[in-house]
C-alpha cells in the first residue's frame, strides 16, 4: 500500500524566496494555553521567521519521535492508510505561502504570520484511501491532549472541516516550515495547513484523519471557536475575515520628520486585498495606501502610505482593508457578539511628531 501511495503523489513544487522578520517578545498565557509569540514580516519581506512565528497551543508541546510516528487514514474509506514519516519524505511536495491567524487575534495583534509550507495536499492522500460517498467530513486528529478549565481529562485536541474543504487544492499536510522541518511547537512532524481558515483547523501533531458522515461533537468543535450572539444563536468559526496592520511606526513611537513612510500589511483569508486605507486622525478622510504587488489570496500583501505630517502633535493612525468582494474591517465591533473571535476593526495606533 505504501508503495502505490508513493507512486500516486506526484505533484510538482512551486519554490518561494525565505526572507527575515523584525522583533520578537513574549507574553505568557495561563497554565494549560502556550504563549503568543510577537509575529511581524520586515516590510521588505512578507516571511515571518520560525522562531517569531506565534504559537498558540491548549495543552502542552509532545515530544515525539519521526522514527515511531504514523499517521492513519481511517473511517469512511476504502482502503485505510497507515503512514511514516518517511513515506511522506518521499512523496513529491507542494510548497506555498500562506497566512496564519489565530481567530482569537485582536486587532493588530500579534496572532498572525505568513510562512511557506512544504509538504503534500491533503486531498492526494484522500484519493489515495477513497472516500465513501458517505463521507462529508474529514476530522483532523492531533497527538496533544490534557486538561484545564473545563476541558474533559485527557481530551485531545481535534478540529473536523467539510470534505469538501479539506479536497480543496490549499489543504496541506505540512512536514516543513520556511525550508526547515516544522519546530516541535508549531506541529513537528506533521500539520495540517487549512489555508484560508483560521488556524485552529490547522491541527498539529497530527496523528488520524477520519472520514465521517456525522456532524463532530468534539470538544474544541462545539465549546471553542464559535461566533455566538445575545440572542443565542451559534455560528461556527472557519474563513478568516479581512484585516490588516501596522508594522510601522509602532504605537506609542515618535517621529521626527515632515515625510513619513507608514508600512504595514493586510490579509483576507481565500479572498485577495483589493484596496487599503489609512487616515491619520478619526473622523478625517481615508487615503488610499500603495499595495507592493499584485494582491494574491491566502497569504498576506504589503502596504505603504507617505504621509505628509501636517504638524507636530500627538496622533492616532489607522488602517483598514477592503477585500475582492468589497468586505471591510467594520468600524466598531458588533455589540451582540458574545464572544472574542474574529476581531477585525481598523487597527489604532497612536504616535508623537516632533518636529
Amino acid at each position: 500500500m505504501r508503495r502505490e501511495f508513493l507512486k500516486a503523489m506526484l505533484v510538482s513544487p512551486w519554490l518561494v524566496p525565505e526572507s527575515r522578520s523584525l522583533q520578537s517578545a513574549l507574553l505568557v498565557g495561563n497554565a494549560y494555553i502556550a504563549s503568543f509569540a510577537r509575529t511581524d514580516a520586515s516590510p521588505q519581506g512578507l516571511i515571518t521567521s520560525n522562531s517569531d512565528f506565534f504559537v498558540r497551543n491548549h495543552f502542552r508541546t509532545p515530544q515525539i519521535s519521526s522514527d515511531s510516528w504514523n499517521l492513519v487514514v481511517d473511517g469512511l474509506v476504502s482502503i485505510p492508510l497507515k503512514l511514516s514519516y518517511s513515506d511522506l519524505l518521499l512523496a513529491n511536495s507542494v510548497r506555498r505561502p500562506a497566512t496564519m491567524e489565530c481567530a482569537g487575534n485582536t486587532s493588530g495583534g500579534i496572532g498572525v504570520g505568513n510562512a511557506v509550507w512544504t509538504g503534500i495536499p491533503l486531498a492526494d492522500v484522500l484519493k489515495q484511501a477513497g472516500a465513501k460517498a458517505a463521507a462529508t467530513a474529514v476530522i483532523l486528529h492531533g497527538a496533544d491532549s490534557g486538561t484545564g478549565e473545563g476541558v474533559p481529562a485527557n481530551t485531545h485536541f481535534a478540529r473536523a472541516i467539510p470534505l469538501e474543504r479539506a479536497m480543496d487544492a490549499s489543504s496541506l499536510l505540512a512536514y516543513e516550515m520556511n525550508g526547515s522541518p516544522l519546530p516541535a511547537d508549531h506541529g513537528f512532524p506533521l500539520r495540517a495547513l487549512v489555508a484560508g481558515w483560521y488556524g485552529m483547523d490547522s491541527v498539529k501533531w497530527l496523528t488520524r484523519i477520519e472520514l465521517t458522515s456525522q456532524p463532530f461533537e468534539g470538544y474544541f468543535q462545539q465549546q471553542y471557536y464559535v461566533a455566538l450572539q445575545a440572542n443565542g444563536e451559534r455560528r461556527p468559526i472557519t474563513r478568516m475575515l479581512v484585516n490588516s496592520k501596522f508594522l510601522r511606526p509602532s504605537d506609542g513611537e515618535e517621529i521626527g520628520t515632515k515625510t513619513y513612510r507608514v508600512e504595514g500589511v493586510a490579509w483576507a483569508g481565500e479572498r485577495k486585498i483589493a484596496k487599503v486605507e489609512f487616515r491619520a486622525s478619526s473622523g478625517a478622510a481615508w487615503q488610499t495606501a500603495t499595495l507592493a504587488a499584485q494582491s494574491a489570496p491566502l497569504t498576506w500583501n504589503s502596504w505603504s502610505y507617505d504621509w505628509h505630517v501636517p504638524s507636530a502633535g500627538k496622533y492616532t493612525l489607522e488602517v483598514r482593508a477592503f477585500d475582492e468582494e468589497g468586505k471591510t474591517q467594520p468600524d466598531v465591533r458588533n455589540p451582540g457578539r458574545q464572544d472574542a473571535y474574529e476581531l477585525n476593526t481598523p487597527h489604532r495606533i497612536t504616535i508623537t511628531v516632533r518636529l
